[in-house]
């Protein structure tokens, strides 16, 4: 994994205090590779996807215990973060600082936005440019959201969310979770082996289960109206380009599958991702020429595999959406 040393102040001091002890279960990384920040949190399955352009910086800082793990993690590009958790674990964040209006599971989302990540359905994030997630990760075992009720009615009942969505609290007890998060934070740095209490980790799982079926307001429902169809309609394009990267279809190609006009899979791409067809296109053929350029020996072989026939233009392109060449990319990874 390539940590890339900057000199940002670190998360762990701009929200836990300058002072904060660093314990033996602490992970603390900083990336300037998207794809190498997605595998950071194991057991996500996720993938990013740069929207931005400019160099990427970003840094994941986490404790670790048993059956728990709380973490921070930022992000200073707009990325397209898709991933799949285990059914037993319950995965929630709440945004500390947000440049602008992200989307979540097709909902817009701020920094006043409580994230459920977990659900069999996985989830679907596009952050702002600049973004920093508070996050706990729980094991609870499966049928977690069921918590003993006989059937999906009472489960729905009991107002816990069945899929990953953006959850609207009050306020307040918005506030309530961040500070009980952090104090939990700061308290298991002091203390390392206080995450390896059992009953330590149930009494936070019941806190948080507990605030979450009292203060969901919205999150159930789902998406509705053009929010959905726009969401959908982006699903679908996405999944159309994935699943042919090596010859990822035209803007003009989509719209004929997917049955629809320009304009409407322009509306679509702007509202749910922040651009353009034609510019998530070309970030998704960028993305896979920077993985291609860590397991080849020349450019030229990543450029034309993905399309890019003129050099000069794919190296500009390149540059301007990673803050480096490609020749920067191929010499750092190559076998020495």
């Amino acid at each position: 994994m390539h940590a890339h040393a900057t000199s940002r102040l670190p998360l762990s001091a701009r929200y836990l205090g300058p002072g904060a002890p660093a314990a033996p279960n602490v992970g603390s990384l900083r990336f300037c590779d998207v794809e190498e920040q997605a595998s950071a949190l194991a057991g996500w399955n996720q993938d990013y996807l740069q929207l931005s352009p400019g160099a990427f910086q970003g840094e994941i800082y986490q404790l670790h215990g048993t059956g728990i793990r709380l973490f921070f993690e930022q992000v200073q590009q707009s990325v397209f973060q898709t991933g799949l958790l285990p059914s037993d674990v319950l995965a929630v964040g709440i945004p500390l600082d947000a440049s602008g209006v992200g989307m979540f599971c097709g909902k817009a989302c701020e920094a006043d936005t409580f994230h459920v990540f977990s659900g069999p359905s996985g989830f679907e994030f596009r952050t702002s440019r600049q973004h920093t997630m508070l996050g706990i990760e729980l094991q609870l075992g499966h049928g977690w959201s069921n918590a003993g009720a006989a059937g999906q009615d009472q489960r729905e009942n009991q107002g816990l969310p069945l899929q990953a969505c953006a959850l609207r609290m009050m306020p307040a007890a918005l506030s309530e979770l961040k500070t009980y998060l952090l104090t939990l934070f700061q308290s298991a740095q002091s203390r390392p082996r206080l995450l390896s209490n059992p009953a330590v980790v149930a009494t936070v799982a019941d806190f948080l289960l507990d605030r979450m079926a009292q203060d969901n307001r919205g999150c159930g429902g789902g998406v509705s109206g053009a929010a959905c169809t726009h969401w959908k309609l982006v699903q679908q394009a996405c999944a159309m380009v994935h699943d042919k990267l090596q010859q990822a279809p035209t803007v003009v190609q989509l719209c004929l599958d997917l049955g629809v006009s320009r304009r409407t899979l322009q509306n679509g791409f702007q509202r749910v991702l922040g651009v353009s067809p034609l510019t998530y296109l070309k970030a998704v053929r960028l993305h896979q020429a920077r993985c291609t350029l860590k397991k080849v020996s020349s450019v030229t072989e990543a450029a034309t595999a993905f399309g890019f026939w003129h050099f000069g233009h794919f190296s500009q392109d390149y540059q301007a959406m990673f803050g480096e060449r490609p020749s920067d990319t191929l010499r750092r990874h190559s076998p020495r």
